[in-house]
């Protein structure tokens, strides 16, 4: 029997023999942790992290015993169509192509996909630019500390929204031109463009939400919120927009009305992600010392469905284009971790495949950034 093989037995037993919890006590934590481990094991990937000393020792052991250590730093090709964009702030952007052909567009603070894949919108300390893979910059604008630029529009007609120092929202139409400011005091999350509504534009600003056309200025409607969001996510028909904030994400329609408001008792939320062509989101809650990804319907009662746990911190969520996979960055076990249904796949030595120089560990984005499976 192998290393692998043993470590495996072992993790198997324990959970096996758990001891069933019917509340959120330390027993139930202690339970999904071993689930998380199991999963792990059988995806021979996962790495475990906690904190403390002692069991920073035990997780060495586990990281030896299935051979985390030991995996090549080389990306396994993505479970689903489409390509990956991948920022690591500080150091640069990669674009993963499905098969894992890796390639590095340079030195950028931020980036994102045009909304079709065909170019790249991305920030410097002095500049925003865009770009296509391969093939050089296309028209850049000077903008000092320009940061959260979002992309969105048809085939022919598109603009790009991005912020500035002190929260002023501004848009710029897909070839450069037209550069114009559409709001101040809306830096506290990025933009998000409503996949409904063309060239309109939701954002944060003074303890409201609002939508706002970016031509013409007109507010097509204000929700009044009693927190900061912290991020906007749009379901991909535009009937629901979820703003998120640490304790509480509010689900508002179409009109801005409140369809639902989902709240954490222990835990703050993380990152969000709508399912494309659904009305599930995905959520990352951070307790503690674990995390775990739940996925909940936005638009109905219920409770959050648990999809995976683990101790540490897991950063961006995004779903691949199609919708079959969740990909979730675990920066704590330098992992990727890929959940389908009851399947799942990982990746190690992410922090070597996506290096940043002065900060090893740093959390990297990839939300909103699984782009076009076709």
């Amino acid at each position: 029997m192998t290393p692998e093989d043993r470590a495996w037995e072992v993790v198997r037993r324990a959970f096996e023999e758990r001891t069933p919890a019917a509340a959120r006590d330390a027993k139930g934590a202690s339970n999904r942790l071993l689930l998380a481990l199991v999963a792990a094991g059988a995806a021979a990937a996962v790495a475990v992290a906690v904190i403390t000393p002692p069991g920073h020792a035990v997780l060495e052991r586990v990281r030896r015993a299935v051979g985390i250590e030991h995996a090549a730093p080389v990306l396994v090709e993505l479970p689903a169509k489409g390509r990956l964009l991948v920022v690591s702030p500080g150091s640069g952007a990669w674009v993963v192509d499905a098969d894992g052909l890796r390639r590095r567009l340079g030195t950028y603070a931020d980036a994102m996909w045009s909304p079709h894949g065909l170019y790249v919108v991305a920030t410097t300390s002095t500049q925003l630019l865009t770009l296509q893979a391969g093939h050089g910059i296309r028209w850049s604008l000077p903008r000092r500390g320009a940061f959260w630029p979002r992309w969105e529009g048809t085939h022919t007609d598109t603009r790009i929204a991005y912020l500035t120092p002190g929260g002023a929202l501004r848009i710029v139409a897909g070839d450069g031109t037209g550069d114009h400011l559409l709001a101040r005091g809306a830096g506290a999350a990025p933009p998000a463009w409503d996949p409904g509504r063309l060239h309109t534009v939701a954002y944060p600003s003074s303890g409201a939400v609002v939508l706002r056309e970016a031509d013409t200025g007109t507010i097509v409607w204000r929700a009044p919120v009693t927190f900061r969001p912290t991020s906007l996510v749009w379901s991909s028909d535009g009937r629901l927009l979820a703003a998120v904030s640490a304790r509480r994400v509010l689900v508002l329609g179409r009109n801005g009305a409140v369809r639902r408001t989902i709240t954490t008792p222990a835990g703050t939320f993380g990152s969000a992600a709508f399912r494309p062509r659904t009305h599930e989101l995905a959520l990352s809650v951070r307790t503690q010392s674990s995390s775990e990804i739940s996925l909940v319907g936005a638009d109905r009662p219920g409770r959050p469905r648990e999809l995976f746990a683990g101790p540490g911190t897991f950063g961006d969520v995004v779903w691949a284009p199609d919708g079959s996979w969740l990909l979730v960055d675990w920066p704590t076990a330098n992992q990727w971790v890929f959940l389908s249904g009851g399947r799942v796949r990982a990746v190690s030595n992410i922090e070597e495949q996506f290096p940043r120089p002065d900060r090893p560990g740093a959390t990297l984005q990839i939300g909103e950034r699984w782009c076009c499976a076709g």
